[in-house]
């Protein structure tokens, strides 16, 4: 495990130190491209690397100038950073845990009643939450919101703004939209193998209630499937990030990005893509042990 842990520590400073050189790189890209060489620009990107992990070597990564009513004030990077990843990672996780509820939840339910007209029908409809563009969805869910309202003069949940309440609402549905669909077809596919096995055919045959034979036995054996989809759930998430924030005007990590990026702002785009970067590598190393844990062939893989 100490091993383990080793190369995953050499693998995230390799995996930083490059999302800071392809930042760097894009913004000087950007800005000079028609004017410089490829070889120039490389150099000028490593010197801007070099600077700026001098910064944070010193807890300083500079400011930028915000617009506050009439006049503009410098804020911090580090204190940008901490309150939008803040807010992205709530939303984030209230995603996820709609994701991993509503998915295992359908998946499981479709595998249960395989063949029927039901599982028909919910395997088809994750066609469409991982078929949709997640710009789509969003656009979708606001008319239906802002078409209600106008009807019935009832407005269910705001449809932008940022707040730890309704807010969260429609924001967090689109971006589980594609995660709940990956993690339910999974789940359906992992249960469905699992049903089919030998040890599972033996359970019914020794009389065990089909409660008992799910939920000790096929259930546990498709653990591990169903914990890496929701690893892969976590990637289609942080891509739909950007989008859903600036659908829905939540001031988090994605929505700064790309201001940021237009702005040319070189010490808050980097920024902003190592606490994305370390997000995704945190929640990968969590899941990985997860499985390791719930695996005995992986971990005694480990020992090997």
């Amino acid at each position: 495990m100490t091993h383990l842990l080793f190369r995953r520590l050499i693998s995230a400073v390799l995996i930083c130190l490059a999302i800071i050189l392809f930042c760097s790189l894009g913004l000087r890209l950007m800005r000079h491209a028609p004017n410089r060489s490829v070889l120039d620009l490389v150099a000028d990107s490593v010197s801007d690397s070099a600077s700026f992990l001098a910064r944070l070597a010193r807890g300083d990564l500079g400011a930028v100038y915000r617009a506050v009513g009439r006049r503009r004030i410098a804020v911090p990077v580090r204190a940008l950073v901490a309150d939008t990843y803040v807010k992205s990672l709530g939303l984030l996780l209230v995603s996820l845990i709609i994701a991993s509820i509503l998915g295992v939840g359908t998946g499981t339910l479709g595998a249960v009643l395989e063949g029927s007209p039901i599982s028909l029908v919910l395997m088809s409809g994750t066609l469409l939450g991982i078929s949709l563009p997640t710009f789509f969805t969003a656009l979708v869910l606001q008319v239906i919101e802002i078409t209600w309202y106008q009807r019935t003069g009832v407005r269910l949940v705001p449809v932008g703004g940022f707040g730890w309440d309704a807010h969260l609402v429609l924001p967090a549905l689109v971006l589980a939209a594609r995660p709940l669909a990956q993690v339910a077809r999974i789940t359906f596919l992992s249960l469905s193998e699992a049903a089919d096995q030998d040890y599972v055919r033996t359970a019914h045959a020794k009389g065990l209630p089909s409660r008992q034979v799910w939920a000790e036995h096929i259930m546990p054996n498709a653990a591990v499937p169903i914990l890496t989809s929701l690893g892969v759930s976590l990637r289609f998430s942080l891509a739909s990030l950007p989008v859903v924030e600036l659908f829905f005007s939540w001031p988090g990590l994605g929505s700064t990005l790309l201001t940021a990026i237009r702005s040319q702002q070189t010490n808050l785009v980097i920024s902003l893509a190592l606490a994305l970067g370390l997000t995704f590598m945190l929640v990968n190393l969590l899941l990985e042990l997860a499985t390791r844990a719930l695996d005995p062939r992986l971990r005694m893989a480990v020992d090997d």
